[in-house]
């Protein structure tokens, strides 16, 4: 059973970001269900973070996600691909909220 804060953050993200006939899930991932540009994901992130309170200056989103490459830097693309990802999930954000600062990285 979801406790009201996280239920809040759920309706938040389902509100502003998903789709009302498929309610955000603790257990889903940003990879898998949110289809953003990285500059969005930032923006996303930053309005959770600041919305719910967390401290987030040991965040690194390159740990989750492909950093933007301009077409001339194909190179250091090219040195991410075998890259592992970790996964980013909503109840990663919700724990956090709860302390109140980045628990993961």
């Amino acid at each position: 059973m979801l406790l009201p804060d996280e239920q809040e953050l759920l309706d938040y993200v389902t509100e502003k970001y998903g789709e009302r006939k498929n309610p955000a899930q603790k257990e889903w991932s940003f990879q898998e269900h949110f289809n953003f540009i990285q500059e969005d994901l930032e923006e996303m992130l930053f309005d959770l973070f600041t919305r719910y309170g967390i401290a987030h200056g040991n965040f690194n989103l390159d740990n989750y996600f492909m950093p933007e490459f301009y077409w001339w830097q194909f190179r250091l693309k090219k040195d991410w691909r075998n890259h592992r990802f970790k996964m980013l999930t909503l109840e990663m954000i919700i724990e956090s909220a709860k302390v109140g600062c980045w628990l993961y990285d």
